[in-house]
């Protein structure tokens, strides 16, 4: 048994070029690390666990970086990013790299993530998140990564989840969802939740190069625009890719209210899109209130495999409006090892004819490194 009065065990604000590394931190009652402000602040190579809180937060400033740290056992999320300015499009340039987070929102069980990212130009590569109540990651704001993840058994308490979740926002754009590997995921009592969440009318994300294995609606886009979902694989995934047209529907009242501001206004959300940044960085956003804003226009779905499973619910009113082609559907594609996970393509492989590129699955997750806190990282993964 543990009683602690502490909230916080380190507090940096408007600190530079500060490393913390090699701590065991725990038992503290909120969030273990707070960084606010500054620049180029690293959390490396720590042991953070036991907490009543969050492991790491870190907000303003630029270029602050967690890296090769162990979470685990945290009241509140893992990793909290914010950083950017997205009325300017300045980038925060915040990182999450080769952390292993799992067994965390003990108490807070909803919305605390893995890692979140938040404001512009943050990155969360090569974690390991694992065994959680809800989300894996989340994310909000502009041109974000996402890439070189590994993701498995999460969501299990909660149904309408997404193990990358985000949502509402026309202006958010430019955020990439790359080579990462989604498995195991299938919600509480195996009853369905979502593997990437594009949530009410989330527009102009790339869903691009990852591996889903066992996902519930792996490829989610509720109602959003101009996104793209390319040379994904998607395996024993039921469904692989689901698009629906909500905003013409049940959730017309968001995308009414924005369509009035830019009316009254001329913003969306309080961003000025017709102007620079917005206008040069955007395009398609700049031509959104042209024809039907409502409708979800100009996804396009291209040069994906589907195996096992089944390939897509699509709700009626959304088909027209989506490019879905070239997609290698139910044909064998010809795997390494599929019993195995390994599902890296054999030089015969049909999808090389339509275009398929190679994901680089050997990049995926965790790596060697110095600053890692340990190696090698034994992990129970599904079966």
């Amino acid at each position: 048994m543990v009683v602690t009065i502490v909230p916080t065990l380190f507090q940096l604000e408007g600190a530079s070029y500060v490393t913390l590394r090699g701590f065991t931190l725990e038992t503290g009652r909120g969030t273990a690390i707070r960084i606010t402000d500054g620049t180029k602040n690293r959390v490396e190579a720590c042991t953070i666990r036991n907490l009543g809180g969050w492991a790491v937060s870190a907000g303003g400033g630029t270029e602050h970086g967690v890296v090769g740290c162990d979470i685990y056992q945290t009241g509140g999320g893992g990793i909290s990013l914010s950083g950017g300015d997205r009325n300017t499009l300045a980038r925060g340039d915040h990182f999450a790299d080769n952390n292993h987070i799992y067994e965390y929102s003990r108490i807070d069980r909803m919305y605390n993530p893995g890692i979140t990212l938040q404001g512009v130009g943050n990155r969360a590569t090569h974690n390991l998140i694992h065994d959680a109540p809800h989300m894996g990651m989340g994310f909000g704001g502009n041109d974000h990564l996402i890439e070189f993840n590994e993701i498995f058994n999460v969501c299990y308490e909660s149904n309408d989840a997404g193990a990358i979740y985000t949502g509402r926002n026309w202006t958010m754009r430019g955020n990439l969802i790359q080579n990462n590997y989604l498995h195991h995921i299938s919600g509480f009592q195996d009853k369905g939740c979502v593997g990437v969440y594009l949530d009410d009318m989330f527009s102009s994300a790339d869903i691009v190069s990852n591996v889903f294995y066992k996902v519930t609606r792996a490829a989610f886009i509720g109602g959003g625009r101009d996104c793209t979902v390319t040379n994904n694989i998607f395996v024993d995934c039921k469904p692989a890719l689901h698009i629906d047209a909500r905003a013409l529907g049940w959730a017309h009242g968001h995308a009414d209210e924005w369509i009035a501001e830019e009316k009254e206004k001329g913003t969306i959300s309080g961003i000025d899109y017709k102007n620079p940044p917005y206008s040069t960085r955007y395009p398609a956003l700049l031509r959104i209130m042209q024809g039907e804003p409502k409708a979800p226009e100009g996804n396009i779905i291209t040069r994906n495999i589907c195996w096992g499973g089944t390939w897509d619910e699509v709700e009626d009113k959304a088909r027209p409006y989506q490019t879905i082609e070239n997609n290698l559907v139910q044909e064998d594609p010809h795997f390494v090892n599929a019993a195995q996970q390994d599902f890296r393509l054999k030089e015969d492989s049909p999808a090389f004819a339509m275009g398929f590129e190679p994901i680089p699955v050997e990049k995926i997750g965790l790596y060697e490194s110095p600053d890692r806190a340990n190696w090698p990282v034994e992990v129970v993964r599904g079966e």
